[in-house]
């Protein structure tokens, strides 16, 4: 049954649920490198006690069916509890096609009237694989924003360069006169980056002042971690030099080639 259908000619918001958004955060997940924003997004859902309360459907979102437990899902689905929105998109939209999608989005963000966007994602930088702590990269869409980080102890990026899903989110809050954040820790690309999730997390505890618990993506940072290390020095030759050179590149730059990861226990 639905609710509420909200529709342009570019989106349309489905609530399976009622939706109140109007004075809320909302919370924008895109999946994207290290799968970081998707490991936040469902930690959030969890930790916060998110319901599921409706989907938003497009021609520009492409025909793909997410299946969990046998049930097929939504690619892009809204949860909200009492104080936030959050907006989990588990599929990229193409390129060609993310400017017009953003902007139905936002139509309707302009409609529930949020007081702030918090755009979760991911700078694919690569890092040292035995790093402990993370560099990030916070983005605002606005020098009252910028300021409100500042004031927080947050280090912002002067100098930097975001793309995709994040870079017109910003614009789009920009040009509509709406507060928003992007929150972007430095991942290895091509695996699920627990490490990068747990910072996402912890920037995101700093600027809602909540306290989120974490136990669950520490282990599994840690466990990631130590596989990676393990999978390195198991990999090396030591009468060969440049290999070694080679795999050290490949697994600080975020090349890692996934075929023989086993991923199982990581939860």
């Amino acid at each position: 049954m639905l609710y509420n259908v909200m529709e342009n000619k570019k989106v349309k918001i489905e609530e399976t649920l009622p939706i109140n958004a109007t004075g809320k955060i909302i919370m924008q997940a895109f999946t994207g490198s290290g799968l970081v924003a998707s490991l936040v997004a469902h930690h959030l859902i969890d930790k916060l006690d998110m319901i599921e309360k409706g989907y938003v459907s497009s021609k520009y979102i492409p025909s793909i069916g997410i299946v969990r437990n046998g049930i097929i899902q939504r690619p892009i689905r809204i949860f909200e509890n009492d104080t936030y929105v959050l907006v989990l998109s588990e599929v990229g939209v193409p390129q060609d096609e993310l400017d017009d999608f953003m902007e139905g989005l936002f139509d309707w963000y302009l409609k529930v009237d949020p007081s702030q966007i918090l755009i979760i994602g991911a700078l694919p930088t690569g890092r040292p694989i035995e790093a402990d702590d993370l560099r990030y990269s916070l983005v605002s869409s606005d020098e009252h924003t910028k300021d409100f980080l500042e004031k927080k102890g947050l280090s912002i990026s002067h100098r930097s360069a975001v793309y995709g899903s994040v870079a017109i989110s910003l614009m789009e809050a920009n040009k509509c006169n709406m507060s928003a954040i992007a929150v972007l820790p430095h991942c290895i690309a091509s695996i699920p980056d627990y490490l990068a999730a747990k910072k996402a997390i912890e920037l995101i505890s700093i600027i809602l002042d909540i306290d989120i618990p974490m136990r669950i993506l520490e282990e599994n940072a840690l466990e990631l971690k130590e596989h990676l290390i393990k999978r390195k020095k198991n990999k090396k030759d030591p009468d060969n030099d440049e290999l070694n050179t080679f795999i050290d590149d490949m697994l600080d730059i975020s090349d890692e080639d996934e075929e023989d990861f086993d991923l199982s226990k990581f939860r």
